[in-house]
């Protein structure tokens, strides 16, 4: 009886740990309530001086190159930087993104190699 009842403890504590410290790292993947940002975006992918279109762009990434995100925007940067850092090292990217989060005033990523 005693041993579930610290294993009930712990589980708890494990998730309030999760929880404190994911408010704490941009991309909050252990949040409770991840959506609580709103971001549109559009992201621009040169490749040794020719631009991708966005149908390229989405192939390259495997993810939408434009419009709503309900999660944080640090996931796109982190799937982004994770593509370029592995399989495009030695593509030469030049990677803008351009975002507004919850109607605030827009601002701009790059990542260049």
């Amino acid at each position: 009886m005693k041993t579930r009842y610290y294993i009930g403890i712990l589980f708890l504590l494990l998730q309030v740990a999760s929880v404190i410290y994911a408010r704490f790292i941009p991309e909050r993947f252990f949040c409770w309530g991840p959506y609580d940002n709103h971001t549109r975006f559009e992201v621009f992918v040169e490749i040794n001086g020719q631009v991708l279109s966005s149908n390229e762009a989405e192939q390259r990434y495997k993810y939408k190159m434009k419009g709503w995100e309900q999660r944080s925007i640090y996931n796109i940067f982190s799937l982004i930087s994770q593509y370029e850092t592995t399989y495009g090292t030695q593509d030469n990217a030049k990677v803008s993104v351009v975002y507004s989060t919850n109607g605030h005033p827009q601002k701009e990523w790059n990542l260049e190699k």
